[in-house]
């Protein structure tokens, strides 16, 4: 019997984690079809319409969601959440997979999420159960969570934290992050001296990497000053740096109207770029600065030094290349220089916590493993 997969994506980012999972779905056709649910960013003009990328992969696209609001404040935010979910709901209603996948803690999965809980179609959900207090994301995971049958998840703590929560241990399964399987089995990512070259630092010189979204949690930096001190901690470096625009949360225009007011003194600045081209530039880099996730769970398997600036990442497990500082530009400064020590990347043990590079079959083989029937469904 062929089990129906439908894969829920949203940006260009998380297409890139599933890279490796939908490789392993596809690998083992025909007991497997797999179609993709593509959302939010992906669909985007201001995001670079990066579903021009996922169509190209081959995979077949049940439907698209365009669901990112024209503002991004805080309660236009929240509205866009109802119209992901009013768009998604018929088109899972029409699809009826067995497993709804989703990723992480964005509101479009957290979207697929409830439709598929309404439609009795079983949900699997991974990178259940860490957290970062500075995002509002850190409640959309915990109720993803709540809604999933099936929890994949990438460390001990998360697996610890959802048995905290009440969620049984038979429905959950630590299998890593899928962000480290392309990394360790060396996909054909791009040479880093070409991929940086292209990307405007030149041939075999040190860059760093500038990577800031807003903090969206409670006690959240105001995006300007935050991207104002990451900003300016880089500039008192002579060092070329490549930047990304934030993503689609609330405060994201702003720092991204600061960034183009700064690229004159930026190497360069993109609003997205393909994920084997950001792996290959992070595996170059000299420092990752900002607050990406990349910072703390791929970039340590990678070895690379990272600056993790204010409270978005805060209460994640990290590595030992990750020195947190405030959003302030001298703390910046100071932090950018002692990760550049050569003393300081020589000591990095280039483990993540996050896993050994093997994700995507473990995560393959639980859904495939698991039986779809009352008790799984029944949410106990």
């Amino acid at each position: 019997m062929t089990t129906r997969v439908t894969v829920v994506t949203g940006t260009r980012a998380d297409f890139g984690l599933w890279g490796p999972v939908l490789a392993e779905l596809r690998r083992r056709a025909p007991a497997v079809e797999v179609g993709l649910l593509v959302m939010a960013m992906h669909l985007d003009p201001r995001f670079g319409m990066t579903v021009e990328g996922v169509r190209a992969s081959g995979f077949p696209i049940i439907g698209e969601v365009p669901c990112v609001p024209e503002s991004d404040l805080p309660a236009d935010m929240a509205a866009g959440l109802g119209t992901a979910l009013e768009r998604v709901a018929p088109l899972l209603a029409a699809d009826r997979p067995d497993w709804l996948m989703v990723l992480g803690d964005r509101g479009e999965q957290l979207a697929a999420a409830l439709a598929a809980l309404h439609e009795g179609i079983a949900v699997a959900h991974l990178h259940g159960g860490e957290r970062t207090l500075g995002a509002v994301d850190d409640v959309l995971r915990d109720l993803i969570s709540r809604i999933a049958h099936l929890h994949l998840v990438a460390t001990a703590a998360a697996e610890e934290r959802l048995a905290g929560m009440g969620i049984a241990p038979w429905r959950v399964r630590r299998t890593g992050a899928p962000g480290l399987d392309a990394i360790a089995q060396s996909v054909a990512l791009p040479d880093d001296r070409d991929v940086s070259t292209r990307y405007g630092a030149p041939s075999g010189r040190p860059y760093l990497l500038l990577v800031v979204h807003p903090e969206t949690g409670a006690n959240r930096t105001d995006a300007t000053e935050l991207a104002d001190a990451v900003l300016d901690g880089v500039a008192a470096h002579d060092i070329p740096t490549i930047a990304i625009w934030p993503n689609a949360d609330a405060g994201g225009r702003a720092i991204a109207e600061r960034l183009e007011r700064g690229r004159a003194r930026l190497a360069s600045l993109h609003v997205s770029l393909p994920h084997g081209d950001y792996l290959a530039l992070l595996r170059g880099a000299s420092v990752l600065v900002g607050n990406s996730s990349s910072g703390i769970i791929e970039a340590p398997y990678l070895g690379v030094p990272v600056v993790n600036v204010g409270r978005r990442q805060m209460g994640r497990e990290r590595g030992d290349n990750v020195i947190d500082v405030a959003p302030r530009a001298e703390e910046v400064r100071d932090a950018i220089a002692r990760a550049l020590a050569p003393e300081f990347r020589a000591r990095l043990s280039r483990r993540s916590p996050y896993g050994d590079g093997r994700a995507a079959p473990r995560i393959v083989d639980a859904l495939l493993e698991t039986p779809i029937d009352k008790r799984l469904l029944a949410g106990e």
